[in-house]
């Protein structure tokens, strides 16, 4: 799936496709990863085999909501410190740091506000890239690997799935969403933690030229 999201992405660049007037940006991208998340549901349907097989389970709600929310603040608080040595390394290694770290903050957030990326960047893709990412690849490597070198690998994919320059939010992120994945047993947790940090990055981008970082 991530092979064939990266070719239609190199495909559109060069002009060989192009996206309808009005679509979102991120709408091809998108319908990829929709047609092969259903596929993928279909065929473990029609195995036999239970949702739960790919980490779909409803079974533990309470449980999940309340990790989740203890894992947000948690993840906000690692966040600051994070920001603060990333600028604090720009400080020391970079002749320009305050513009090499709002390069790097305006790259990290979701500059663009309408109903369909929020509806896509805060919902739809942390359903469905934990479907992937945590209910397929995750599962797949804690099988062979084991559970340490599989969350590592994991969180490397997921991070350089992703089109960022440095994708440090994304490895860090993938890194929490496979724990939460390893602890709570269900794509339910780690769906609402991606959702919450995707969130609070839409939020971010908004409140960036406002906190006079442009």
């Amino acid at each position: 799936m991530i092979g064939v999201q990266w070719l239609a992405h190199y495909a559109t660049e060069q002009g060989h496709l192009s996206i309808p007037m009005g679509w979102p940006s991120f709408s091809l991208h998108a319908g990829i990863m929709l047609l092969w998340s259903f596929a993928l549901i279909a065929w473990t349907l029609s195995k036999r085999k239970p949702l739960w097989a790919l980490g779909i389970s409803l079974r533990q709600v309470p449980g999940d909501i309340a990790f989740g929310l203890i894992a947000c603040v948690a993840m906000g608080a690692f966040y600051l410190l994070a920001g603060g040595a990333v600028r604090l390394y720009f400080e020391l290694f970079n002749e320009a740091p305050a513009a090499v770290f709002r390069d790097f903050l305006y790259q990290s957030a979701y500059g663009e506000v309408t109903v369909w990326h929020i509806l896509g960047v805060v919902l739809f893709y942390p359903i469905f890239e934990e479907l992937w990412f945590r209910g397929v690849l995750y599962a797949g490597l804690r099988s062979e690997q084991g559970r340490i070198p599989a969350i590592l690998l994991s969180a490397i994919f997921f991070a350089l799935a992703h089109s960022n320059t440095i994708p440090i939010n994304q490895f860090f992120g993938g890194l929490v969403f496979a724990i939460a994945y390893e602890y709570r047993r269900t794509l339910l947790a780690p769906i609402l933690l991606h959702i919450a940090g995707n969130g609070a990055l839409v939020v971010l981008g908004r409140m960036l030229p406002h906190l006079g970082i442009e």
